[in-house]
C-alpha cells in the first residue's frame, strides 16, 4: 500500500501571531526608501502638485494646442 506524503496545511492570516510586525521597516527593506518625503506635510504635496497641473495647463493653453482646430 503507498504511504500518504504530508502536505503541510495551509497558513492563513489568522494563524500569524506576529505582532511585532513593522510594515514601515519592511517596505523600506524591500523596496529602498519612500518616494514621498514624510517631513513635508500632505497638503503642501497637494498644493505643489496643483501648481504643476497648472502651469502644465498654461503653458498647453499658450501654445494653442489646446484648439481643436
Amino acid at each position: 500500500m503507498a504511504s500518504r506524503q504530508a502536505y503541510p496545511t495551509p497558513m492563513s492570516y489568522d494563524d500569524e501571531e506576529d505582532e511585532e510586525f513593522d510594515y514601515d521597516e519592511f517596505v523600506e527593506r524591500e523596496f529602498g526608501t519612500p518616494l514621498r518625503s514624510k517631513s513635508t506635510p500632505l497638503h503642501w504635496q497637494l498644493v505643489a502638485i496643483g501648481l504643476l497641473v497648472l502651469f502644465a495647463l498654461y503653458t498647453w493653453m499658450s501654445l494653442g494646442l489646446w484648439m481643436p482646430f
